[in-house]
């Protein structure tokens, strides 16, 4: 029967067997017979592509020598036609430019338009950096008082200091290839057109190995996410970014975190507010069996879907350049130079700026974005000349070998290497900044961005987000019903409880999550299928919007605010 045929990998030390139905495409015994060698889909980006059979003999001892594939990067209509699969943008072959910019940035930086970020750091003013040396400088303590609005440079060296976990010494480009898999595809930015097309990881690993004034193209690895890897246990993001990831944090990690969901769409079920409810004890054992198997099942899905964006490895040759952008869903970013150097162009994200940037990359000028729109007359736009004609300012940043820098959410940048670079780095979503991530969120939908650029499962984490918030509050409530709180009214109980998590959250992140709620109330009542499929499975959205709402309101107003 195809349906239980499996299929054993072929990789030296694996020997997994895999149903055949549930792999992609499909294997039956048919398929399964045109394999030489088979290599499952964690296997692949070590060992390779599977190997079908000869069809016809072939001569032995023929074997091409491995090259670089140059040639793609030298014709504009392969890089348009790569560019045009990943992200369903129609581009014509007359709207490819070649730009220097190195020249642009140099241009710029000689008539004085760059301001120095590092400079005037200890008042604050004029400047968009804040320069920290000290372990205990930037903690969620600190955050909590001071907010996260500025981008944040560890000048020092020693990344233990702040939590960060890196590999050795010693360690290479090549290094990353044999962790990640050589076979790994990966996707490489021309920085002259800043179009893209895609390596295997050994390709590009031999590409930097060419001395840099024999490349004909200057070439820039920005996403190659790699945490579940090898690598993945060599890094460990910094203290700050582990602690208020709303990804770590929030997202069901367990088939009671999703009970407690289903508990919740149930009226009955306020238990919070009442002294004892047995209504669960009517459940028969197949029953309680059977929701198990659901959970069960809805947590694999979950666990498929989390999204992993909190470790990737930068990899640029120098010379590289990524234009201006913002990071998908206005996360947050840390950013490690391993070896190398970089430049971060940074602007601020007020309203006017970001008006300006939005309808700057939705004019065709910028390919890091994924927006699509027409073309208007300032299509050849570098984005610094419009921020400063309208008197906004544009700072930099330069970036030393093991200098740990932190991006707050919103902030647009661009970057250039000056030397070929090794950075680890990641996003992540957090209390801290949720008006100015969903401000973003709502920027990136009003550009058309496309799915590719976009945060995975957004509006999902969302949910559980707001989710995550509740449980605390049912949780105090629970700690109200002690001995004390049997004598205190419904109400009495949860002005405590608002009085407590007032005291427990600043003023930004309580205003952060009511800004969230009317987020969620939209969304509750939408129609449109790319937001009705992010509602979690087994949640009432529109009680958790309602009920978060509620709290928030009560808690607002509660600080008077």
């Amino acid at each position: 029967e195809e349906e239980d045929f499996y299929i054993q990998c072929d990789a030296p030390n694996c020997n997994e067997w895999h149903e055949g139905s549930t792999l992609s495409p499909p294997i039956t015994p048919l398929t399964a017979s045109t394999y030489e060698t088979w290599h499952c889909p964690s296997c692949t980006p070590y060992h390779g592509p599977s190997k079908l059979k000869s069809v016809t003999s072939m001569r032995q001892g023929l074997r091409k020598k491995r090259r670089i594939d140059f040639v793609k990067l030298n014709d504009p209509a392969a890089l348009l036609e790569s560019e045009s699969n990943n992200n369903g943008i129609g581009v014509a072959a007359n709207d490819v430019q070649e730009i220097d910019f190195r020249a642009k940035l140099e241009l710029r930086r000689k008539k004085g338009m760059f301001q120095n970020g590092m400079t005037a750091s200890s008042t604050g003013k004029g400047c968009c950096l804040k320069i920290t040396s000290g372990k205990n400088e930037f903690t969620t303590k600190y955050v909590n008082t001071h907010g996260f609005n500025q981008p944040v440079l560890f000048a020092t060296q020693q990344p233990y200091q702040i939590g960060l976990k890196l590999p050795s010494k010693n360690f290479s480009f090549d290094t990353v290839a044999k962790l990640v898999g050589p076979y790994r595809k990966t996707q490489v930015i021309d920085t002259a057109t800043q179009l893209t097309t895609e390596y295997t990881l050994q390709e590009w690993v031999d590409y930097l190995s060419t001395p840099e004034h024999e490349r004909t193209r200057i070439l820039n690895v920005i996403t190659l996410e790699y945490s579940q890897t090898p690598l993945g246990k060599l890094v460990r993001e910094p203290a700050f970014a582990r602690e208020v990831d709303f990804v770590s944090q929030c997202w069901p990690k367990t088939t009671e975190d999703l009970r407690r969901i289903l508990d919740h769409n149930n009226k009955n079920k306020n238990r919070s507010l009442d002294d004892n409810d047995d209504n669960d004890k009517s459940k028969t054992s197949k029953e309680e069996e059977e929701e198990e198997e659901d959970l069960t099942e809805l947590l694999k899905e979950l666990q498929e879907e989390i999204p992993r964006v909190s470790k990737y490895c930068l990899m640029s040759a120098a010379g590289s350049y990524t234009d201006f952008h913002v990071d998908f869903g206005g996360t947050a970013v840390w950013y490690h130079v391993y070896f190398g150097q970089k430049i971060f162009y940074f602007i601020e994200p007020t309203t006017k700026n970001l008006k300006i940037y939005s309808e700057w990359a939705t004019n065709g000028t910028s390919s890091s974005s994924g927006g699509g729109g027409s073309k208007k007359s300032n299509a050849n736009a570098f984005l610094p000349d419009l921020i400063t004609a309208a008197g906004g300012d544009v700072f930099e940043v330069q970036l030393k070998k093991g200098q740990t820098l932190f991006i707050p959410s919103g902030w647009i940048h661009a970057v250039f290497t000056p030397k070929d670079s090794l950075v680890f780095g990641g996003n992540f979503v957090h209390r801290h900044s949720l008006e100015m991530q969903l401000t973003i969120f709502r920027l990136e939908k009003k550009m058309k961005v496309g799915k590719d650029y976009k945060f995975p499962f957004y509006q999902k984490l969302m949910w559980f987000v707001a989710w995550d918030f509740l449980k605390q509050r049912d949780d105090l409530m629970m700690m109200q019903l002690g001995d004390k709180g049997k004598n205190t009214s419904v109400m009495g109980r949860e002005q405590q409880v608002i009085q407590q998590i007032c005291g427990k959250y600043p003023n930004h992140v309580l205003l952060g999550y009511k800004a969230l709620a009317k987020e969620l109330e939209s969304w509750s009542r939408s129609k449109q299928k790319n937001t009705t499929d992010q509602f979690p499975e087994n949640m009432d959205v529109t009680k958790v919007a309602i009920q978060l709402g509620e709290l928030l309101t009560k808690c607002v107003a509660h600080l008077g605010v």
